[in-house]
């Protein structure tokens, strides 16, 4: 009888799930990272935008329910190679922050208001991390599904005093960024954007290799340089992009926009720094959309194993995994008496076909992404077959008659449908209904103030253990990058008063 003592480290890995493709790079960034003083050439900071704590069992059930297999983001945890701690993402101006306020904090190391980039309240300027990377001759790579001007890859390169100026944080990449890929063609194309300007043709200019569909951006991997935009505005929900084959041809993944992007940026010895992110988690969690908030988790967890592949072959790479703030609190709840029969209902989510936000125009309405809460749009004559129908073909459940009455009255502008006034809305109402097939149950449609999950393996990742303020992400980087560089910041009474001396109004609360 052999010994369990004699198997080796890859035959465990053969033996288990979702890392077992990726054994070797374990292996590698475990050996990297015991090295004393050892520091990252390349370093790899992942979101998961609008990730709650609970989404990570959440799709690891889903993915074994869908896939066969676990997630690999699940199984890392797991692993004693991966330093595990939690982020703690507040803002200047609030215990629930905004993605531009939390990815600006990774990015200049100072906490400022929601809703600017890398700027303080009273207008001074921070040096993002990608101006940074680049005085010390690190490429820089950003690769989105959101808008590739949003908030998240804008708070790592971009100076503005509101998120909102997508058509100016458009033009400022070309000065400190190697590689762009996301949506968001309708703040650099000048058909489409209001000042008419061509900015692709300034990146061209530049030097980058200018891609608008997936074919163009594989033939253009070798390329110094990319700017890829390939949707309009946010790129498609994964759950619309895998029942499109149109999409599937013309629309890359996360994945491989990664991938392209890891082989642009490593044509340089000395090294890079890569944020991805997986921005429409954070959507669909504001439309309560939980098929489409986890499928988009799993094609997040897809671009985790192509950074894990990437890695075996270049162990000077610290991986960081993380989130910049929770949203909405999605959680699977108990379906009846002693907890029985929860498992079949979360089984239904596999049946989706289309996300909230393609079915809802179907009834009449909208789910399209907004840090506002929006008026509901009136579709009072949206019949209740219809209702029923559209519900039926893209979630894959009969709605009863008294819940296509609820839609039906949401739908109509009507108010008081759900006691929760962030529910009170078509998509609210939405996953309130599916949520009684489905079993998941939501608090908000907006961002909440939970720590969230940081995982990070390779050389440099002890420094995220434990409780990892947001603002000490950027001094690590700057560390591991020879640079002692650090941006001024600002406390919170001094906020206060720039506040007060700029007679800003006091934000309007739903019960005054």
């Amino acid at each position: 009888m052999k010994s369990s003592a004699g198997i080796g480290r890859r035959s465990f890995f053969a033996r288990t799930g979702a890392l077992a493709a990726v054994a070797g790079s374990l292996e590698q960034l475990s050996a990297a990272q015991k090295r004393r003083g050892a520091r990252p050439n390349n370093i790899i900071f992942m979101v998961s935008d609008g990730m709650n704590p609970s989404v990570l069992t959440l799709a690891e059930h889903f993915s074994r329910i869908t896939r066969q297999k676990g997630t690999v983001w699940h199984e890392l945890y797991h692993r004693p190679e991966a330093a595990r701690g939690l982020m703690d993402t507040a803002s200047l101006n609030s215990l629930v922050t905004d993605s531009s306020a939390s990815s600006s904090a990774w990015g200049s190391g100072s906490r400022i208001w929601n809703g600017m980039v890398n700027m303080l309240p009273d207008g001074t300027e921070l040096t993002p991390i990608a101006t940074v990377a680049k005085q010390q001759k690190k490429r820089m790579g950003l690769v989105t599904t959101a808008s590739a001007t949003h908030a998240t890859p804008a708070g790592f390169a971009a100076v503005v005093k509101s998120r909102a100026d997508e058509p100016g944080i458009a033009r400022q990449y070309s000065r400190n960024v190697d590689v762009v890929m996301g949506g968001g063609a309708a703040y650099f194309e000048p058909g489409k954007r209001r000042d008419g300007q061509d900015v692709p043709a300034d990146y061209a200019k530049a030097e980058f290799a200018v891609v608008r569909n997936k074919q163009e951006m594989l033939a253009a991997r070798k390329s110094h340089k990319i700017l890829g935009i390939f949707f309009d505005g946010q790129m498609p929900y994964t759950v619309d992009h895998r029942n499109d084959e149109r999409l599937q041809l013309e629309v890359p993944t996360l994945a491989e926009m990664t991938e392209v992007a890891l082989e642009s940026l490593s044509q340089s010895r000395e090294g890079f720094l890569l944020q991805v992110e997986g921005a429409r988690i954070d959507h669909a969690a504001h439309n309560n959309d939980a098929a489409a908030l986890l499928w988009d988790q799993l094609a997040f967890d897809d671009a985790i194993l192509t950074v894990l592949r990437f890695a075996e072959k270049n162990p000077d790479t610290l991986i960081v995994i993380t989130s910049d703030h929770g949203n909405s609190n999605p959680a699977l709840s108990s379906m009846s008496s002693k907890y029985g029969g929860t498992e079949a209902c979360f089984e239904r989510l596999a049946l989706a076909r289309r996300s909230f936000e393609l079915m809802t125009p179907l009834l009449g309405s909208k789910a399209e992404y907004t840090m506002a809460i929006e008026s509901n749009s009136p579709a009072a004559k949206t019949a209740a077959e219809k209702i029923r129908q559209v519900v039926e073909d893209s979630l894959g459940f009969t709605p009863s008659d008294a819940h296509v009455d609820l839609i039906r009255r949401s739908l109509a502008g009507q108010s008081g449908v759900a006691l929760n006034y962030q529910l009170d809305k078509p998509v609210g109402v939405m996953g309130l209904v599916a949520g009684h097939h489905n079993g998941i149950q939501w608090v908000s449609t907006s961002h909440t103030s939970d720590y969230t999950l940081v995982t990070a393996i390779g050389p440099g990742s002890d420094r995220f253990q434990g409780i990892v303020r947001n603002t000490n992400c950027f001094r690590h980087m700057c560390d591991f990058m020879g640079s002692n560089f650090r941006n001024p910041e600002m406390d919170p009474e001094k906020a206060k008063q720039v506040m007060r001396a700029m007679r800003l109004p006091e934000p309007h609360f739903h019960w005054v």
